[in-house]
């Protein structure tokens, strides 16, 4: 059942009142087993399904290659050198940019097409806007940039790197020394999986507010209500508009993070 029909149906029982989507309906949650544990089979499928478009956009743009590109290659060079010439280069520098860039394009590549889920008709559910999702991204980013770092100086010369700040005086050093231990090592991951999960679970709820809210209004019959559910639809479809662009830079934010946390990782100095 969609949202649009549950919440239809739900006015319906309530004898015509207005009922807000809950959590539940909006992002597709099924109850597993008793119903105290809940997943969403919908974004699992939305998830796979990214996966494979992805892969078989790359695969079609790289089949014939040639020197005058076709439209396909084209495109697909252009995806990845935005990445690889404004991100990685620009970041990490030309050897370790040109080392990480397919990593940095595949992770801005997965993001935006699981964060534009969230505008594409019937799918309508941006699958970063489970909580689960931006927290395994971020977490395959810490575990990375700590692998990399402690390879490159060691495990001692890693956190003194990312926690010791030479040339001040050795009192500054008990404040900031737990400042930057706790921002470089302990905050990051938190930070890049709660800005990605907020904007897009944010975005889908107030969509989903304004259509449910066109649908309620022109479902009474009402003149007055027909008229009134002008207003919330032309507000949706504004907020599709403005998710599209906040799709594109919560990828393109978190991917240039991620670019930021490598290039202090193999640092040479603080």
């Amino acid at each position: 059942m969609s949202l649009l029909s549950a919440v239809m149906l739900t006015a319906a029982d309530s004898g015509g009142e207005f009922e807000p989507p809950t959590v539940e309906h909006s992002f597709f949650f099924d109850k597993i087993g008793n119903g105290e544990a809940i997943s969403s089979v919908k974004a699992m499928v939305l998830l796979g399904l990214g996966v494979i478009l992805i892969m078989a956009f790359y695969l079609a743009a790289s089949r014939k290659a040639a020197v005058v590109p076709g439209k396909m290659q084209f495109a697909g060079e252009s995806a990845y050198g935005f990445v690889r010439n404004g991100v990685a280069i620009e970041i990490l520098g030309g050897v370790n940019g040109r080392k990480w860039a397919g990593f940095l394009a595949t992770l801005f590549a997965f993001i935006i097409v699981q964060n534009l889920w969230g505008i594409v008709p019937l799918a309508q559910l941006p699958v970063t806007s489970h909580f689960a999702i931006p927290v395994l991204l971020a977490l395959t980013v810490w575990f990375i940039y700590m692998f990399v770092g402690i390879q490159k100086h060691g495990f001692f010369g890693f956190f003194k790197l990312m926690c010791y700040i030479p040339g001040i005086p050795a009192a500054m050093h008990l404040l900031l020394i737990p400042i930057e231990f706790l921002s470089n090592i302990i905050l990051r991951p938190f930070t890049l999986a709660i800005r990605l999960f907020a904007n897009m679970f944010a975005g889908h709820m107030l969509i989903t507010i304004a259509a449910v809210g066109t649908i309620y209004l022109w479902g009474t019959g009402n003149p007055v209500n027909i008229v009134l559910g002008i207003l919330p639809f032309v507000g949706s479809l504004g907020l599709v508009f403005f998710e599209l662009l906040i799709c594109s830079l919560q990828a393109y934010v978190f991917c240039l993070l991620t670019a930021i946390y490598l290039e202090s990782s193999l640092a040479d100095s603080h």
